[in-house]
């Protein structure tokens, strides 16, 4: 029955990407909730929603003839919100749009089944991706499901009986000297370079292979960094061996790019590369559980067992806080020991001369001449 003002209680309005307003029914049936549309108009909406009424009472209501879900493909639904992508993620999106449009593209929305997407997953596992890039591909899936859940374009998401990938907790994976040394051997020349680069810049491999000559200053031995993921222009500092590697490159010859396609008008595809050149390698050296990201966090964990500080490393892997860096501490051994030593030389070490430790009764107390002793030269040291 309709309310005052002709305000039903199963009517929802929602805007689409560009603004427009869209109507949706909600209706409850055999103690669910279901929703249907969209619909353009609210007048549209409130025909369904009466209509929709009168079958439920006369048992004859059979949602699913009514759910888009049915006809819809999935390659439409994943393009329509391409279409309007404006994140800094949008081009790793794009991939991931490819790929579920290529699996599963010509799907309906109601067709695409859990075990078809647990099928995709473990193909992605098998070409060598890491658990947290698969868990990327499934989370973008993910979103755009919940987009049609929440149009009424489908009534739920299959991704909800899907099991992601397991990330390991407090593990933190990085090379070796050896280890970097089999997978240079591994990867051989010009590549075994582009490896060493990495590790020397902590660059992120989208920002590597985006590189341009113009973002580089051999004077000052810096690189610009345009578009990241702080939404402001970032720089990072270049040490001698990355700025004599950047020397040897020649494609500023023919390119702006300074890792270049074949198609000089563009730079190469980091994806491409990565399972054409980069998993085989990582394959022939024997390392397991190593990824492109690997190297920036080998990075930045020889700075902490160089003795850099967290805000150091930080600033190299161009962080705004330390909270992602607190991982490598315990890398730093240096400065741990340093700090432990503080501990057993409490008592020794002072500006006059060397002082005992103070000495401990049977009970656990400070003897009082000791104590006295102890607060006289705290105050010293406060002094």
């Amino acid at each position: 029955m309709a309310r005052k003002g002709r305000l039903d209680r199963g009517l929802l309005c929602r805007k689409d990407c560009t603004g427009k307003p869209l109507w949706y029914v909600r209706l409850y049936h055999e103690g669910k909730e279901r929703r249907f549309g969209s619909f353009k108009t609210q007048t549209q909406a409130r025909d369904f929603y009466e209509k929709a009424k009168q079958e439920q009472k006369a048992g004859r209501f059979f949602p699913e003839r009514y759910h888009a879900g049915g006809s819809i493909k999935l390659r439409d639904l994943i393009e329509g919100h391409m279409k309007y992508n404006t994140k800094k993620t949008v081009r790793d999106d794009w991939c991931y749009a490819r790929f579920w449009i290529k699996r599963l593209g010509s799907t309906t929305l109601r067709g695409v089944k859990p075990s078809d997407i647990d099928k995709a997953k473990f193909d992605l596992l098998d070409k060598g991706l890491s658990n947290q890039t698969v868990v990327h591909y499934l989370k973008f899936l993910r979103h755009v499901f919940n987009l049609a859940v929440r149009d009424g374009k489908l009534e739920r998401n299959p991704l909800a009986q899907v099991e992601f990938p397991k990330l390991p907790r407090g593990r933190l994976r990085y090379l070796s000297l050896e280890e970097e040394q089999n997978l240079c051997e591994g990867i051989g020349s010009p590549y075994d370079q582009w490896i060493r680069f990495a590790i020397l810049t902590g660059l992120r491999q989208e920002e590597q292979f985006a590189l341009k000559w113009s973002h580089i200053d051999l004077e000052r031995n810096l690189i610009a960094l345009p578009d990241t993921k702080s939404d402001h222009v970032q720089y990072v500092h270049l040490s001698a061996e990355a700025k004599a590697i950047l020397q040897t490159f020649d494609s500023w010859q023919t390119s702006q790019w300074v890792f270049p396609s074949q198609n000089l008008g563009t730079h190469l595809d980091p994806l491409n590369f990565y399972h054409r050149v980069y998993v085989p390698a990582v394959k022939k050296a024997g390392l397991e559980d190593v990824t492109w990201h690997t190297l920036r966090h080998t990075f930045a964990s020889r700075l902490a067992m160089s003795g850099a500080t967290e805000r150091d490393i930080a600033e190299g892997l161009r962080h705004s806080t330390t909270a992602l860096v607190k991982r490598y501490a315990h890398l730093s051994p240096s400065h741990l020991q340093g700090v432990m030593e503080r501990v057993s030389s409490f008592g020794n070490a002072t500006p006059n001369g060397s002082i005992s430790i103070p000495t401990v009764t049977a009970t656990g107390n400070f003897n009082e001449p000791k104590r006295e002793e102890t607060r006289k030269l705290l105050k010293n040291w406060s002094g």
